[in-house]
């Protein structure tokens, strides 16, 4: 069926409509110049001639005809100013002058009957002296025919046929999804050095509601053979030992909950130190059809072949679920087994805690709550979340999407990942809810989750070291910021920009600590060495547990007062080191204290 499929779409591309001979060379291949110089073009059979186009379009019997070696100068820059065509709700549109503009050339050889009888080569050339400059980041130069991104009926970045008038910041061509709405395009990626890779690929719009209609759009690139190469060959990721993929995603800076526009940079670095997947970007520059689009950041795309790059598995036999129920590949049909179970088990019990931890990665899913919480995602849990497994394996989370992170640091984040309300009180509901809650009833995830959090708050959540994260992209996105803010006014000013990094840098400094004290009242916690923890803190359900975190043997009461200083519960029980005890109570809503030996916490009754 694949391969039947393959066919039908290569008959169907104008790509193929031509018998393909020969070929169009270019003396100088695109990227960024310091000057502008000629550019001749060549093929090998001397009874063919080459025609060519300069915005964008795919060459046809009326491209024009070229004659003579091209002179690189302002006349070879398109006219289109395709940034003045409406792509977004005009309440949310910005409309500048005049863009900044690359030359994009188009080439593609015709016999004497005008028939195309070759590919369609294109080279883009960012000239610095021609007045497109270029501050030191990478470049993505997209390039597609007009009717492919604009076109009422078949553009993917236009209100068009599917958009509600006054409703277009959730209705439009920009919302549609699946294979329908992909269009053949160009894709070239250069490195400062002018490194990468040019051909033909998929495009798709990406993300969300927020990023679909925006004018600097969320995108979607898919190597494909029927496109001409069914990877993106090279290096693209430093830090990675990958050099090809099949999918990769292009986010907008302005998506990005604050104007500082680096959050989902900055989480991504900070989380690929723990234990959970993440996906590895680089800021760039986007230019289509020729016409600057402002930052974007270049990234994997957290799917089935993301896995397969980087753990080795088979993308058909890989299980992915998004927020908490969706399927994103392969089937679901494990992960509602186990959460039907889940939902009604009791994890006090050590046998069932044990079938829990076979089926889910404890250590993992330990390190991406921490995460999350830490980071304060205010788009989470009840969205953006991947876990995934191979066959029936068990199940793991990675990381994706940090636009929302880092913005409230006093967000109460375990009233937020406890809810457990029938309703959706955005960004939480029950069903989003229910692995944590249900982990927090057994000791032994208590305790596992109280000294990892201890181990990375002193290491990778700190200051120290989340500070050079974001000071990296600060100083690679710098020189780029004035143009980002001449092309779409996100963010509004340079002085605006920095001010909301300035309010990152807050964050990550004051986090810790606020996460900490936020651990402390939810747990029960002292400032004291622990000795003793109380959970569910607040508690509703008329029992707590205390759990001893201490090696030594224990023999006292537990001795509850309530606010005035009245004994209202007392029990007594021996407690091996490391143990736990559940007292039940029938205690009213209010604050009280629950003594142990020389030790209390604070305890509330809901």
């Amino acid at each position: 069926m694949r391969k039947q499929l393959t066919i039908i779409l290569l008959l169907l591309s104008p790509f193929f409509l031509w018998a393909q001979n020969d070929e169009v060379e270019f003396s100088h291949k695109g990227g960024v110049y310091p000057n502008a110089f000629s550019v001749a073009l060549s093929c090998q059979d001397p009874t063919h001639h080459i025609r060519y186009t300069l915005n964008g379009a795919t060459p046809d019997a009326s491209a024009r005809l070229y004659t003579n070696a091209l002179q690189l100068d302002h006349s070879m820059v398109s006219s289109s100013d395709i940034y003045k065509i409406q792509i977004s709700p005009e309440e949310q549109a910005y409309y500048p002058e005049t863009v900044m503009k690359a030359i994009v050339i188009r080439a593609a050889v015709f016999d004497a009957s005008e028939q195309r009888v070759s590919k369609v080569v294109t080279q883009s050339y960012f000239i610095r002296s021609l007045g497109c400059e270029i501050q030191d980041l990478p470049v993505v130069s997209i390039c597609a025919d007009s009717l492919s991104l604009f076109a009422y009926d078949t553009g993917i970045m236009v209100p068009g046929i599917y958009g509600v008038t006054d409703s277009f910041d959730l209705t439009g061509n920009y919302m549609q999804h699946g294979r329908e709405w992909e269009r053949c395009v160009n894709v070239e990626f250069y490195t400062t050095d002018n490194e990468g890779f040019n051909q033909q690929a998929g495009l798709r719009t990406h993300g969300g509601a927020r990023a679909r209609c925006a004018q600097q759009k969320g995108l979607r690139l898919y190597a494909r053979e029927e496109y001409g190469k069914k990877n993106f060959k090279f290096k693209i990721f430093e830090e990675l030992d990958l050099n090809k993929y099949k999918h990769l995603v292009l986010k907008p800076f302005r998506n990005a909950f604050t104007p500082a526009g680096v959050q989902d940079w900055v989480a991504n670095g900070i989380a690929s130190q723990m234990n959970m997947g993440t996906l590895a970007s680089r800021p760039v520059v986007l230019f289509l059809n020729g016409e600057y689009w402002g930052i974007y950041f270049l990234e994997e795309r957290g799917d089935e072949r993301y896995l397969e790059s980087h753990y080795g598995v088979n993308p058909d036999s890989v299980n992915i679920i998004a927020a908490w129920g969706a399927l994103e590949n392969g089937s679901s049909d494990s992960y509602y087994e186990l959460y039907y179970w889940l939902a009604d088990a009791d994890l006090t019990d050590p046998a069932q805690y044990h079938y829990f931890s076979q089926q889910i990665d404890i250590p993992n899913f330990i390190d991406y709550m921490i995460f999350e919480l830490f980071s304060a995602n205010i788009d989470w849990p009840i969205n953006n979340v991947r876990c995934w497994q191979e066959g029936h394996s068990k199940w793991r989370w990675f990381f994706y999407d940090g636009d929302c992170c880092f913005y409230n640091r006093q967000f109460d984040v375990y009233a937020n990942i406890t809810y457990d309300g029938d309703e959706v009180v955005y960004p939480t509901a029950g069903w989003s809810t229910l692995f944590f809650r249900k982990l927090l009833e057994n000791e032994t995830f208590v305790k596992q989750y109280l000294t990892r959090l201890k181990e990375v708050s002193g290491d990778c959540l700190d200051y120290s070291k989340t500070k050079p994260i974001l000071d990296d992209i600060e100083q690679q996105i710098r020189g780029e910021i004035p143009r980002q803010v001449e092309r779409f006014r996100i963010p509004s000013s340079i002085t605006e920009w920095n001010t909301a990094c300035y309010n990152l840098h807050l964050f990550l400094r004051d986090r810790r600590e606020e996460f900490e004290n936020q651990t402390k009242i939810f747990f029960g916690l002292s400032d004291d060495d622990v000795d003793f923890i109380c959970y569910p803190n607040p508690s509703s359900n008329g029992w707590i547990n205390v759990k001893f975190i201490t090696d030594d043997n224990l023999l006292d009461d537990v001795v509850i007062y309530d606010i005035n200083g009245k004994c209202v519960l007392r029990e007594s029980f021996l407690s091996v080191g490391g143990g736990s005890v559940t007292i039940s109570h029938q205690l009213s809503s209010g604050v009280y204290v629950l003594k142990i030996g020389p030790y209390s916490k604070k305890i509330v009754v809901m």
